[in-house]
């Protein structure tokens, strides 16, 4: 009998276990290519501040194409924390926050 119990016990341990994903894009994955994308950009647009000194626009393209990565990044995270948070003042602050972010980025570009 208790082999019985210890045989069914290892099945309702392997039943409970989650079965791993096999799907090679997950939330997790892309948002960390994302951030390497966006960490390439800003390395980029800071080795070609010292390469043309006096030709700026393809470096402020590289700059911005890195800012706007990291500040969805950053607000995507955000978001996370605060639907786990599920308080009002933290949600009118994301909101505050996000719709300043977005509408500064996009009056100074």
């Amino acid at each position: 009998m208790n082999e019985y119990n210890a045989q069914n016990d290892q099945q309702d341990k392997k039943m409970a276990q989650k079965p791993k994903s096999k799907t090679i894009f997950n939330f997790n994955t892309i948002l960390a290519f994302t951030a390497f994308i966006g960490i390439g950009c800003i390395a980029i647009s800071l080795i070609l501040t010292l390469v043309f000194e006096n030709d700026t626009t393809l470096y402020d393209a590289f700059r911005s194409v890195g800012q706007v990565i990291a500040y969805l990044i950053c607000i995507v995270l955000a978001f996370g924390w605060v639907k786990t948070h599920k308080q009002i003042p933290w949600i009118v602050c994301y909101v505050v926050f996000v719709v300043t972010i977005v509408v500064l980025f996009i009056l100074t570009v």
